[in-house]
C-alpha cells in the first residue's frame, strides 16, 4: 500500500527522548523543505508529513512500495523495501533532531499500509492520546497536514489520509461520547496542584507562556477563584489577548524573576527548544518566601524548568509524564465509547481504500482505454447509422480506422505515465487524469488487502 508511520509516543518514549525529538513548527518545515530538496536523488519516499506535539512525534509517508531484486553482478539481495524505507524515515529524524539511529530505532514504533492509516485515525479520534478523547489533537493533526502542504511535502495520498483522519474525529466527538467531559493535559495541571497546595482560591498563578494551553489552564484557574493571574511571554501580545480574557497581568519574559517570587502555582507551556528556569533561579526564589510552598507545573515539550529544582525544600514540581498517574480516573467514563469511535474509522477507511483503490497508473491508463472505447464505439454506432449506404467493407475501414486514431491519441500519455510508476508526479497526474476525465476505476482485482498489512503494535 506504501503507507508508514514512525511513531514515538508516551506510551513508549520518556519524556527526556521525547524533547530530544520534538519538532516546533520552524523545525518541521526546515525539515520538509530539506527531504523536497531530495527529489533528485534516488528515494522510496514520495510524500512525507509531521505530526509532533508533547506526547508524540510520528512521521507518515508515502513510499514507492517496489519490490527490489538482487544486484546482477553479484546476485545478492538490496536491503528490502520496508527496510530500507525504516532506514530513510530513521534517517530523516536523525539528521533533522541529531539523535543517532541507534537511539531512534530503541523506541520506535512502526505502522505500515491499512494499520498506519488506521493508526492515524485513531490519533485524530483521540483514542492514542494519554487523556482519552481529548480535543487538541484534531486540531494539531490539522495543522500538520497544512504546514505539510505548504512545505510541498505532503501529496495527495497523505492529504487524503489526514482529510479522513479528520473527519473521523470530528465525528467521532459528535456522534459518541469520546469527547464527553473530556479532560486536557492543562486541566490535569491545574487538578494536580490544586491535589498538592489544596484549594486555590486565593492563590496567585504565574503562567509562563500564552499559548493554547495557558488559555486552557486559565479557564480552569478561573473557576477555582485564584487571586491573582501574572502572564510572562516573550511578547506581550498575546499575553495581553490572555490578561484581558481573565483579568490578569502581562509582563515580558525579561521580568520573570521579579515576578516568581509571588507565585505560589507556576505553570510552563512555552514552546521554546531548551530550558528556560534553572535551579539556581528557583533557589533564589524560595530564599525570599519563608516556608511558603511552590507548585510548579511543567506541561511544556521540551520541558521549561529544570528537573534539578526536585531537590530544593517545599517545591513541588511535574510534567507531562508526572500527570499520567491522573489520567485512569477521568477516562473511564469515556472508554464505553471506544468500540462506536472505532466502527466510524472502519466506515471512513472504507471510503479512503476505495479511493486509493484509483491511484495506481494502470488502473487509470486501464479506465482511460476503457472510456474512449466506448465513446469511440458509440460514435462509430451513430456514424454508420447515418451512412446505410457503406458497405461491409468500407464498414470494416472505418472501424479500424477509429481504432487505429484512439490508441495513437493515447499512446503517448500512457507510454509517459507508465514511465514515472512509483513517483509523486504519477500520483498527481494519475488523479487529474481521472478527474479531467471523469474515470470511474472498476478493476477491484487491484484493491489493497485489509489482510495484507503489518504493523508493531505500541507497547
Amino acid at each position: 500500500m506504501g503507507l508508514i508511520c514512525l511513531s514515538f509516543s508516551h506510551k513508549n518514549s520518556p519524556i527526556a527522548f521525547r524533547e530530544r525529538i520534538h519538532f516546533d513548527s520552524d523545525a518541521v518545515a526546515n525539515a520538509c523543505a530539506r527531504f523536497r530538496c531530495g527529489d533528485a536523488q534516488e528515494s522510496s519516499l514520495i510524500e512525507m508529513c509531521v505530526l509532533s506535539t508533547c506526547n508524540r512525534t510520528e512521521i507518515y509517508a508515502f513510499t514507492s512500495d517496489h519490490k527490489e531484486g538482487p544486484n546482477q553482478q553479484t546476485g545478492e539481495f538490496h536491503v528490502n523495501r520496508q527496510g530500507r524505507q525504516k532506514l530513510e524515515l530513521l534517517n530523516f529524524v536523525s539528521q533533522a533532531r541529531g539523535v543517532s539511529i541507534n537511539e531512534l530505532s530503541a523506541h520506535a514504533n512502526w505502522y505500515h499500509g491499512l494499520s498506519a492509516a488506521e493508526h492515524m485515525a485513531r490519533v485524530a479520534c483521540g483514542l492514542k492520546s494519554m487523556v482519552l478523547g481529548e480535543p487538541q489533537i484534531l486540531g494539531q493533526v490539522g495543522d500538520a497536514m497544512r504546514l505539510g502542504l505548504a512545505m510541498n511535502s505532503a501529496g495527495p495520498v497523505l492529504t487524503k489520509l489526514f482529510q479522513v483522519a479528520i473527519a473521523c474525529g470530528r465525528q467521532a466527538r459528535t456522534d459518541t461520547e469520546i469527547g464527553f467531559h473530556s479532560a486536557n493535559i492543562s486541566t490535569l495541571a491545574v487538578n494536580s496542584a490544586e491535589r498538592e497546595l489544596g484549594s486555590l482560591a486565593g492563590k496567585t498563578v504565574v503562567l509562563l507562556g500564552a499559548g493554547d494551553m495557558a488559555d486552557l489552564a486559565l479557564e480552569q484557574l478561573r473557576r477555582r477563584q485564584v487571586a491573582q493571574v501574572h502572564i510572562v511571554n516573550r511578547t506581550i501580545g498575546k499575553a495581553k489577548v490572555l490578561a484581558d480574557k481573565y483579568q490578569g497581568t502581562t509582563h515580558v519574559f525579561e521580568q520573570l524573576r521579579e515576578v516568581l517570587p509571588l507565585a505560589d502555582v507556576l505553570i510552563t507551556s512555552t514552546g521554546a527548544p531548551h530550558t528556560l528556569i534553572n535551579r539556581d533561579t528557583i533557589a533564589m526564589v524560595m530564599q525570599m518566601r519563608v516556608e511558603r510552598k511552590l507548585a510548579i507545573l511543567d506541561i511544556a515539550v521540551p520541558r521549561d524548568v529544570d528537573v534539578g529544582v526536585d531537590e530544593l525544600p517545599n517545591v513541588w514540581r511535574c510534567d507531562i509524564d508526572d500527570l499520567q498517574m491522573a489520567v485512569c480516573d477521568s477516562q473511564q467514563s469515556r472508554e464505553s465509547a471506544i468500540g462506536d469511535v472505532e466502527t466510524i474509522i472502519e466506515n471512513k477507511l472504507d471510503d479512503f481504500l476505495e479511493w486509493f483503490r484509483g491511484v495506481g497508473i494502470e488502473q487509470t491508463v486501464v479506465s482511460l482505454r476503457r472510456k474512449t472505447d466506448e465513446i469511440r464505439d458509440s460514435e462509430f454506432q451513430r456514424l454508420t447509422a447515418l451512412l446505410p449506404e457503406l458497405t461491409a467493407e468500407q464498414t470494416n475501414v472505418l472501424e479500424k480506422f477509429s481504432r487505429s486514431l484512439t490508441k495513437k491519441l493515447l499512446h503517448d500519455a500512457t507510454v509517459n505515465l507508465r514511465q514515472l510508476e512509483g513517483t509523486r508526479a504519477a500520483i498527481d497526474h494519475g488523479e487529474a487524469i481521472r478527474e479531467l476525465f471523469n474515470l470511474i476505476v472498476e478493476d477491484h482485482q487491484t484493491a489493497p488487502a485489509k489482510t495484507a498489512v503489518s504493523h508493531d503494535s505500541e507497547s
